[in-house]
């Protein structure tokens, strides 16, 4: 991809959903340096929060803040909005006929996707903004993916002791290890009634922004991160909030993972291991119209053994009616359906990833208008 050497692209990003959003679009931006020598500008609205995702930073991506002040009069040779988050007003007015203005959007597994991928959409300003969706299937978008998921996947494989330090944490090969990322209407309650009075041991590490959901769910006073508690067989265990490369590794050491929204559904994906997916809440049910849409594809090659647990667990943790019984079925199967996980991630990996899929989409722009 040569002629993107020495070319600046221009992301801009809303913080909407707490860390989600920009999780996304900090990844993105990442990749697209490091694999597609690309220097991307990162506008970001909110710093604050900003600043617990990027941290150390990258070399070459160069975050700024976003506000009304800033002075647009020069803009970069690609522009990608997140999310539909829309481009300010002053940008687009220095923004030319030259300039390649792309959507990446929400991640999702529905039909009408396939549709509406690559599409272009004339704007009032004479402007053309193409939208870019992520998706399962070779006719989307693709997902993120970077290249160093699998040596980080080896590294949980066969270095787990060292890993679960990495992380501030012990490994305990005896115990089931769960993380737990979840939005709060999720019934937390129900899942640790059914870990405290299971026959197995267990250890629930709990992300720090859901301590006090925890906590409340046990009638205990909030837990701190580092803090730890014993609910009848499972070991409760509240973290800080974790890089997200540390993150990846969480994931891919847990038996079982909880995840939420869309930057760790996907990261629970590449992780491979039984994964239970909770998409944010809507109006009218639509999220269950979504994670319908996901099982279809997730469940496509699974048999029915499979299909049965994990179908019944998700809906159970989406609709918030738990089922015990269900739980522990899971629980029963997860070899199998960690087998399924196994396959799933190796199918996906055929495709090519998010970041390529958008350098050869304007590559291909490009093309056409010389």
């Amino acid at each position: 991809m040569s002629f993107l050497i020495a070319k600046r692209w221009d992301m801009f990003c809303q913080v909407v959903d707490n860390f989600g959003d920009i999780g996304v679009s900090w990844r993105l931006a990442c990749q697209l340096a490091d694999e597609h020598d690309v220097t991307v500008t990162l506008w970001i609205d909110d710093l604050t929060v900003a600043k617990k995702i990027f941290r150390a930073g990258h070399p070459k991506v160069q975050v700024q803040q976003w506000h009304a002040e800033v002075d647009f009069s020069e803009v970069a040779d690609v522009v990608i909005e997140t999310f539909s988050c829309g481009l300010p007003e002053g940008y687009q007015q220095a923004m030319s006929t030259n300039t390649l203005w792309l959507n990446v959007d929400y991640l999702s597994a529905e039909d009408w996707v396939e549709g509406f991928h690559g599409r272009p959409s004339p704007q009032a300003n004479g402007l053309v903004r193409y939208f870019m969706y992520p998706g399962f299937s070779t006719q989307t978008g693709g997902l993120l993916r970077e290249k160093f998921l699998t040596a980080l996947k080896r590294q949980a494989e066969q270095s787990t002791q060292s890993a679960w330090q990495q992380l501030g944490l012990v490994a305990s090969p005896n115990v089931i290890s769960l993380s737990l990322f979840c939005y709060t209407h999720a019934p937390i309650k129900g899942l640790l009634d059914s870990l405290s009075a299971s026959s197995y041991p267990s250890r629930l590490i709990v992300s720090e922004s859901l301590a006090a959901a925890v906590s409340q769910a046990l009638a205990l006073n909030v837990l701190s991160p580092g803090n730890s508690t014993q609910h009848g067989n499972c070991e409760i265990v509240v973290i800080p909030f974790l890089p997200q490369i540390d993150y990846d590794l969480l994931l891919a050491l847990c038996d079982v993972n909880f995840v939420r929204g869309e930057d760790s559904w996907i990261r629970a994906l590449w992780a491979a291991k039984p994964m239970v997916w909770l998409p944010y809440q809507q109006s009218e049910h639509t999220h269950l119209q979504k994670l319908d849409a996901f099982l279809k594809h997730y469940l496509a090659l699974a048999n029915d053994e499979v299909k049965a647990q994990v179908t019944s667990v998700m809906q159970a943790w989406a609709t918030g009616v738990w089922s015990d019984k269900d739980w522990h079925a899971f629980i029963h199967h997860r070899e199998h359906i960690r087998q399924h996980a196994e396959a799933y991630a190796s199918q996906l990996c055929r495709q090519p990833d998010l970041a390529t899929n958008l350098v050869i989409f304007i590559e291909k722009l490009r093309a056409n208008r010389v």
